[in-house]
């Protein structure tokens, strides 16, 4: 606990001076800040940055102080002390879900804000950002991305060990086939990075779980098991078979971000699990390999299953809330106008690959075929998202390492351990 508040103090201390939301000077021009995980480097910075620019040149009156703060556990504590404290930036950014309705009595209801271009984003994106994902509640946040997970290909290597570049695996014995031939052939089936976390695992789990429950995802926090499932089962032993078979050598002592997407793009792999968005996309591989020698799989398709194809994905990876303490909370409004609306999520997606979530964004100017592919096919939802933060992301974590990549644990327990988070999950609602 002393340590707790060490933290929290230095946190509060370093942040003091960039604080002060909703300023005014003399000309009337209001200073808007916003914190951000995503603005500090890289692509996010260089859009967010014209992003900024734009609204500057389009509102006169208003400022951007756009400051950078560190991902990971410790933002999360420095925007509770900001609550602690009454006062912070006049927007935040959260992770979509469960971290955003933490906050949802110091975030404003956005209704009124963005009723003029509401209808531009799919009802049920509005709905996983209401007050604690009640579509019947005020939007509390507005979404800058989708995420999910998917299987990338190296067309280019699945020809050479004579696959069929366009097909998707109808079975998951196809699936399984093609990658003994890609490893006759002396290719890694798939790259993986286990160093620091077992994300290939956990990831493609993800997906397994969304092609096998479908539009029951959201049941599984309700009275829908793991145990007795026939498919989640075969899931796993799937699983086995290939983080033991076909993995790539070197996966263990691979650190997921950003190292084994490198691998992959280098390509040392036919097949990636990776994200839709953020790091690692579709952007990153088809700009290293091509934009058209890049595949997708959406998942697995299991025996007797009645779903197929259906990936998962989240209906918001990240977004951005208006505080309550903020001064001016209407230019607030228009500054998360401008990267929901208009030309903000072409810009966004444009320049980081993330996938937007603004059913206007002009997709094909993008000039990457894969997006429309991603965008078009039936999707689930991520059941991390029906799970509390800490079984998501600390307990399934521990398991999908005990499982398939130590491999100290037999399947059947971790059916067992992925059944009692479960439970433990629907306790905590």
């Amino acid at each position: 606990m002393k340590k707790l508040t060490v933290v929290l103090c230095v946190l509060l201390m370093l942040t003091t001076a960039v604080w002060a939301g909703g300023k005014k000077d003399a000309s009337g021009v209001k200073t808007i800040t916003i914190w951000d995980f995503k603005c500090g480097s890289g692509a996010s910075k260089d859009a967010m940055e014209q992003i900024d620019a734009l609204i500057e040149k389009n509102n006169p009156d208003i400022k951007i102080n756009h400051v950078a703060q560190p991902d990971g556990e410790n933002y999360y504590q420095l925007v509770r002390a900001a609550v602690q404290a009454g006062e912070g930036p006049d927007i935040i950014m959260f992770h979509g879900g469960v971290q955003a309705y933490e906050f949802d009595d110091y975030t404003l209801p956005l209704d009124k804000y963005i009723s003029s271009w509401r209808s531009e984003i799919a009802e049920g994106n509005w709905a996983f950002c209401s007050e604690n994902g009640d579509a019947k509640k005020p939007v509390h946040m507005v979404p800058l991305t989708t995420q999910g997970f998917g299987i990338y290909t190296n067309k280019a290597l699945l020809k050479k060990a004579g696959i069929d570049p366009e097909k998707v695996p109808a079975t998951k014995e196809e699936f399984l086939a093609n990658c003994k031939k890609l490893k006759a052939a002396g290719i890694a089936p798939i790259v993986g990075g286990f160093s620091g976390g077992p994300y290939t695992v956990d990831f493609l789990f993800r997906c397994f779980i969304a092609n096998i429950y479908g539009d029951k995802v959201a049941d599984l926090a309700k009275n829908v098991d793991f145990v007795g499932n026939a498919q989640f089962k075969e899931a796993c032993e799937i699983m086995k078979e290939l983080m033991t078979n076909y993995v790539d050598d070197e996966a263990s002592s691979t650190v997921y971000f950003t190292d084994a997407g490198d691998n992959f793009a280098a390509g040392k792999g036919a097949m990636f699990i990776g994200l839709l968005s953020d790091v690692n996309n579709w952007k990153t591989f088809c700009d290293a390999l091509g934009k058209d020698n890049v595949g997708y799989y959406p998942t697995v398709n299991f025996t007797n299953a009645s779903n197929k194809n259906i990936q998962v994905l989240q209906p918001c990876g990240i977004g951005y809330s208006i505080m309550k303490w903020s001064k001016n909370p209407e230019a607030a409004a228009r500054v998360l106008k401008a990267y929901g609306s208009g030309e903000g999520p072409a810009i966004f997606m444009g320049v980081t690959g993330a996938l937007g979530v603004n059913k206007k964004a002009d997709i094909k100017s993008l000039g990457y075929p894969i997006v429309g592919e991603i965008l078009a096919r039936k999707s689930a939802l991520d059941v991390t998202n029906i799970l509390t933060n800490e079984d998501a992301n600390s307990n399934f974590d521990r398991y999908c390492t005990e499982a398939f990549v130590s491999r100290t644990i037999s399947i059947d327990e971790f059916i067992a351990k992925c059944q009692t988070m479960l439970v433990n999950a629907r306790e905590a609602r």
